[in-house]
């Protein structure tokens, strides 16, 4: 009796978590869809997002002046990186939550170079006329998994894979989309807003910076600052590890054991 009592109440967690599982997967699949069809609006020819971050604030460095250095180009708002059913096929673009402010919108190129610090992308496009970029991000794992993607596409780009047929590009792109939700899922978004003003480091840093670009620091005074989901043994055994770390899931789930265990109890012993 025990026994039974033991292997139903283990059924019925592993059957709720796995619920939980795909509740949150379900509901993270349709917010990236709302996402691609808010971008289609002003873009159609965008066939899927590669990746995503809820916000970001852009910088634009000065190079010419009195005082050169980094500064707020009045830009901020969620990031991303998307694919295109026409050329540019690739383009990382910054929507601008700013009233009557401009998007951010760059179309990535062979030429591009990038490179990043904790909490920063920095990117310099293939138009030297253009002023070099930053993108300050309040979670450095969402700058992490942003970088990840654009080193991948420019790599694609650069080897000539991104040239491929349109049809095989929106296949991988959709499947992209369904790992970026489940990865989502998995770590969150970023909490919390970003400080008054994002920091931007100066110094040794400035310098190293400076140097990445070919440039040269000319001041010393500091910087301004799909319907279907689609489930695999692994991705599952992830998420079910990543819900296992989580204290309120595993206060939810007690809960939920013991209002079963006190309900079996009673229907047996009325039985």
């Amino acid at each position: 009796k025990e026994y039974k009592k033991a292997s139903h109440s283990q059924w019925t967690l592993g059957h709720w978590a796995f619920q939980s599982v795909m509740t949150q997967q379900n509901l993270e699949q349709a917010r990236m869809r709302g996402l691609l069809e808010t971008l289609q609006q002003k873009d159609p020819d965008i066939s899927s997002i590669i990746s995503y971050s809820k916000f970001v604030v852009a910088y634009l460095l000065e190079q010419d002046g009195p005082s050169p250095g980094w500064r707020k180009a009045n830009i901020e708002g969620p990031v991303y990186l998307v694919k295109r059913n026409t050329l540019p096929r690739y383009r990382l673009l910054v929507g601008n939550k700013i009233k009557e402010k401009p998007d951010l919108i760059d179309n990535l190129q062979a030429e591009w170079e990038l490179d990043c610090q904790k909490n920063y992308v920095f990117y310099k496009t293939e138009d030297t006329n253009e002023r070099i970029r930053g993108l300050w991000f309040h979670d450095d794992s969402e700058r992490q998994r942003v970088e990840a993607a654009l080193e991948s596409t420019l790599e694609e780009i650069r080897s000539g894979r991104a040239d491929a047929p349109i049809e095989s590009q929106v296949l991988a792109g959709q499947a992209n989309v369904q790992q970026q939700a489940q990865r989502q899922a998995q770590m969150g978004g970023p909490q919390g807003g970003p400080p008054a003003q994002a920091p931007m480091n100066s110094g040794h840093d400035m310098d190293a910076l400076y140097s990445q670009f070919g440039l040269r620091n000319n001041t010393t005074e500091q910087a301004a600052p799909q319907d279907s989901v689609v489930v695999t043994r692994a991705s599952l055994t992830a998420t079910l590890h990543a819900l296992a770390d989580d204290d309120q899931f595993i206060r939810m789930v007690m809960q939920k054991v013991k209002a079963m265990t006190i309900a079996q109890e009673r229907l047996e012993a009325m039985n």
